[in-house]
């Protein structure tokens, strides 16, 4: 910790309150690809000897080449993983590591580094998002898919659907999430590298080439902005919300589909847990965990924007507190995507028997009597009143014969019309985007064709800022890699060295 004009060392309970080493551990692959660039620069301008911006780069790349020993040596009395990179550099090289630092404060060092983590990590989601949404439309589009069941309102049967549309819903909503992940990432496209502590500086530095050298369009416009910006992070943050609040929709589907009263939903073994005390249950634990996160996903949401409401412009040691909230919310969120994913593939959808009491048609029979003339509010109170009746005498619809339909509506004796079973109920629904299996199929192939297009641009995107690191020694962080691994679809074959735990 940097203490020369001051007494004596900060208070201990202090020093333990003002350490961020553990949380910042990481920022590592990203403190490292940022100091290369800012070495380059340093040698490029001369305000470094070109040999000594040399040996720099070269003690850096050494660092990049083992980070998992790096990150095992980081000190917490240094207080920040930007300055446990400063002193490793230095005992590798020799004085010429001190030389690192010129030009730059802390406070652009860890926007800068935060910038670099939430691209990646936008960038994984994104992966993880779209591959979630292939899975469910890959089910939607098997044998499940073609089963048939109630589609709920207000959690009582209304029409039935095929399994297929409900899943391709959901799917639906992870490829929005995958397309807003984008989005924000696209905007993250300033580099805050050279704004200093706040002023920029008076050495000739060349912000624009550590920007392209770290894949940024430009340098920040301002460096009292470009300290103290936090809107990346907070996207970020309000993306992974949205991103969890779907996990959990999917979840209570998957859960109360689960219940054995409603048996419409059966999890791989893979997926469920037994009681500690009765060895018969099979508990939804995971899908219910998946369901519990969205809480914690909006609390980091909401606890950034307070953070950040009562700041002034430029950097306030405030925004460190920010930081945990960003790791953890791209952490769990990538570990609930790949297990939400797994639980989708493992598990089986199926259509419990019709109830006899089942009067999901009621729609297709106020219909009928619409184009046999009869006005809608008429034909809904008198099927209504209908299927009172019925119910009274433990009687649905899909009971009625079409002598007993006729009798009760003589206005459909010229029609076709009879009460379609509850298999066949779907595909009286053919308008755009309805329950028939040709829109259902019809609306499946378009969302596969944009999940193709956001994995295409992913892909690219990735390749772009994998060269970035490779031209100037950085590597791609360990989790990264094993994301795109992990969520590639089926069949492709995975990356090399497409293995290591979150932060290794």
């Amino acid at each position: 910790m940097l203490r020369e004009r001051f007494s004596g060392p900060l208070d201990a309970a202090a020093a333990a309150l003002s350490d961020s080493t553990s949380d910042d551990a990481a920022l590592l692959d990203h403190d490292l690809w940022a100091s290369l660039a800012h070495a380059r620069m340093l040698g490029a301008t001369g305000i470094v000897p070109r040999s000594a911006a040399r040996r720099i780069e070269a003690g850096l790349r050494a660092l990049a080449r083992d980070p998992r020993a790096l990150r095992a040596r980081l000190d917490p009395a240094l207080e920040d993983v930007h300055l446990n990179v400063e002193v490793a550099l230095t005992r590798r090289i020799g004085p010429d590591g001190e030389r690192l630092h010129t030009a730059r404060s802390r406070n652009d060092q860890v926007a800068t580094d935060l910038s670099l983590y939430l691209r990646d990590g936008l960038l994984a989601l994104g992966s993880g998002l779209t591959a979630l949404a292939r899975t469910l439309v890959a089910k939607a589009r098997g044998p499940d898919g073609r089963q048939v069941v109630d589609g709920w309102t207000h959690l009582q049967p209304a029409q039935r659907v095929y399994w297929a549309q409900l899943l391709v819903t959901h799917a639906r909503r992870f490829a929005r999430d995958a397309e807003r992940c984008a989005a924000t990432r696209s905007r993250i496209d300033e580099s805050p590298l050279g704004s200093g502590a706040l002023a920029g500086s008076s050495l000739p530095i060349d912000r624009a080439l550590t920007a392209r050298l770290l894949g940024f369009r430009r340098p920040s416009r301002s460096s009292i902005d470009g300290v103290s910006d936090r809107d990346d992070a907070l996207e970020g943050l309000f993306d992974l919300a949205l991103v969890h609040l779907h996990l959990s929709q999917l979840a209570e589907e998957i859960v109360i589909g689960s219940m054995p009263a409603v048996g419409r939903v059966h999890l791989s073994d893979d997926f469920v847990t037994t009681s500690s005390l009765m060895p018969h249950k099979r508990n939804p634990d995971l899908a219910e965990l998946a369901r519990a996160e969205a809480g914690p996903a909006i609390a980091r949401l909401v606890g950034l924007l307070v953070v950040l409401k009562g700041l002034p412009a430029g950097y306030q040691r405030d925004l460190q507190a920010g930081k945990p909230a960003i790791f953890d919310g791209v952490d769990r969120g990538l570990l609930h995507l790949r297990v939400a994913r797994g639980m989708i593939e493992g598990a089986r959808f199926l259509a419990p028997p019709v109830s006899p009491a089942s009067s999901t048609s009621s729609v297709e029979v106020a219909d009928a009597l619409v184009l046999a003339g009869v006005r809608f509010r008429t034909a809904h109170r008198r099927v209504g009143v209908w299927t009172v009746r019925l119910a009274s005498a433990g009687r649905g619809l899909a009971s009625v014969s079409r002598s007993e339909l006729l009798a009760e509506f003589p206005e459909l004796r010229q029609s076709p019309f009879r009460i379609p079973s509850a298999r066949e109920e779907p595909e009286r629904r053919r308008s755009h985007g309805g329950s028939s299996w040709r829109e259902v199929e019809r609306s499946a192939i378009e969302l596969t064709r944009r999940l193709a297009t956001l994995e295409r641009e992913t892909r690219r995107e990735r390749e772009r800022l994998r060269g970035l690191r490779e031209a100037i020694g950085a590597r791609e962080p360990a989790w990264l890699t094993a994301t795109f691994a992990t969520s590639r679809p089926a069949g492709r074959p995975a990356a090399r060295g497409a293995s290591g735990r979150r932060r290794g």
